[in-house]
């Protein structure tokens, strides 16, 4: 249910910012086409995951490690959890088979194992140009805040999963402050 109502929120804002006459662009305080993504450098892990990225036909082609998953990671973000950011991935391909995710890992980590990042969208073969959207304060949760404060910096990894062949299209990688 609450899916439901987060996507019909999102629909109602971006009609509404294309029925207000302002640009599209002016909602997003962070955007990235597939040209910025495809500069993106291999994800830093403790061990294993590092892909690589080339740009493709209007598509950034984020590639697999040779163990199966991998891909590449943004610069550094900061994200202020009391907006309520909303991360919006589009994903042109995915070959069946085959899946992708998105995470985010802070810099200041404080513990060891987060440095294997915190799920924002969970491994899935979503794909034909659509959006991906997640509320990241409700996708990091209470303790995430406890943790890291409301005001954190850290970088989105996005990968491809499944076989060292697994790749992911992506288009563009967007984020909006939800107005509450």
């Amino acid at each position: 249910m609450r899916k439901k109502g987060l996507l019909v929120v999102l629909c109602g804002v971006l009609l509404l910012a294309a029925g207000c006459g302002s640009k599209q662009d002016d909602i997003y305080f962070w955007v990235k086409d597939y040209n910025d993504i495809a500069q993106w450098q291999p994800m830093v892990t403790p061990g294993g995951g590092e892909g690589s990225v080339e740009k493709g036909d209007q598509v950034a082609i984020i590639k697999a490690a040779p163990d199966g998953w991998g891909g590449v990671q943004s610069e550094k973000v900061t994200l202020d959890l009391s907006k309520r950011p909303m991360l919006l991935v589009q994903v042109r391909e995915n070959q069946d088979g085959f899946k992708w995710g998105a995470k985010f890992v802070p810099s200041n980590l404080q513990m060891e194992d987060h440095a294997w990042g915190f799920y924002l969208i969970e491994d899935n073969n979503f794909k034909w140009n659509n959006y991906a959207g997640v509320d990241l304060r409700e996708k990091l949760g209470q303790i995430f805040i406890d943790m890291y404060g409301e005001k954190v910096e850290g970088v989105f990894w996005l990968y491809a999963a499944g076989s060292p062949e697994a790749t992911v299209e992506v288009t563009s990688v967007k984020m909006f402050n939800q107005k509450r």
